[in-house]
């Protein structure tokens, strides 16, 4: 059977009954030959000039790869010895296939709109290519100077979690901000900034990607890592990331100019800030009324410290248990203050 140029997926399904032949190529290893007397149903589907597919048993999968000059003689090794019936498409028409009890081959094809999605295959490889808000390919600066990518873009082997863990604490910020217009500016403060890179992140997101009006100011106590914060900001072009050395607990007023402008959005973060500083950050968020509090408290110790309690004193028999109760306790009691002014608290 010749097939139709330009298909992108196979289905191919109804073994055959009876003695089945052998497909006539090779798998890499002969444990890998799928037994094809037990062989259910194969898929197929294209990245590239490259096809695999796919051979389902009722307990295991099978993949083999083609090049698409090779697609003809895998089709004919496997429709017809193995499977009888046949389906594809090529984004504008379906194909099918059927082999009677007679032998005969019927065909036809008909224009539809109904087509399966083509897979996200990631390049090269038959891998699903997963959604990441920085989407791999591109060479995001700060990205490449942690050594998270290279300088074409192509993600670090050893740092691929890393990489995932970034583009989930992106897509967090994403999800809270997704109805931000463009006619709103939107303001950021970074307490407790640090050299993460995470700050250069989040403005790469919101200008490169979102394409909105940001500010943001990063404060952090260690002069060092400010200045060299701010030559990296200079290094990249970012002109409205600014950081500046300063206290958290000393911050009477925003940082950024803008935060009290009529369309404002107006963002506090902190990350890790150590002990009572996550408190001094919320307390700030709160009184400068922002829209969104982003923060990952870390080192509470103000609670275990006092910890002595009367009843089920077996919380603190053991500093590991005393730790967590306490880091528990101090976030229940964050939560709720947040909740009695107004926000919604979520972990």
């Amino acid at each position: 059977m010749n097939l139709p140029i330009n298909i992108y997926k196979i289905v191919l399904s109804t073994p055959r009954k009876g003695k089945m032949q052998e497909p006539l190529y090779d798998c890499a290893h002969d444990a890998e030959r799928p037994m094809h007397s037990q062989a259910i149903r194969a898929e197929i589907i294209k990245n590239n000039d490259t096809y695999q597919a796919a051979i389902y048993t009722q307990k295991q999968v099978f993949h083999q790869n083609y090049h698409e000059s090779k697609l003809q003689l895998a089709i004919d090794e496997l429709f017809g010895p193995i499977f009888t019936q046949y389906h594809a498409w090529d984004g504008e028409y379906e194909y099918q296939a059927k082999i009677t009890k007679k032998g005969k081959i019927l065909t036809s094809r008909k224009k539809t709109s109904n087509q399966p999605h083509k897979p996200n295959l990631a390049p090269g490889s038959f891998n699903k290519q997963k959604n990441y808000i920085l989407p791999e390919g591109e060479a995001v600066p700060a990205l490449v100077d942690m050594g998270v990518l290279t300088k074409d873009g192509k993600i670090v082997t050893a740092m691929a979690d890393k990489f995932g863990q970034i583009n989930r604490f992106l897509e967090l910020l994403a999800d809270e901000t997704k109805g931000i217009s463009h006619d709103v500016i939107v303001n950021i403060v970074d307490f407790g900034c640090g050299k993460s890179y995470l700050t250069f992140l989040v403005y790469y997101y919101f200008t490169k990607i979102r394409k909105l009006n940001v500010n943001i100011v990063g404060l952090d106590l260690d002069e060092h890592v400010v200045k060299t914060c701010d030559a990296a900001a200079q290094k990249y072009g970012y002109l409205n990331l600014q950081f500046t050395q300063g206290d958290i607990g000393q911050q009477k007023a925003p940082p950024v100019k803008e935060w009290s402008h009529a369309k404002s959005f107006n963002i506090v973060i902190s990350l890790h800030a150590c002990d009572t500083a996550t408190d001094h950050a919320l307390a700030n968020a709160i009184t400068w009324n922002a829209d969104l509090i982003y923060a990952a408290p870390c080192c509470q110790h103000e609670l275990k410290n006092q910890m002595a309690p009367q009843n089920l004193k077996l919380l603190a028999r053991y500093g590991i248990i005393k730790e967590r109760v306490s880091a528990l306790a101090t976030d229940a009691i964050r939560a709720n203050l947040l909740e009695a002014h107004g926000y919604k608290a979520r972990f």
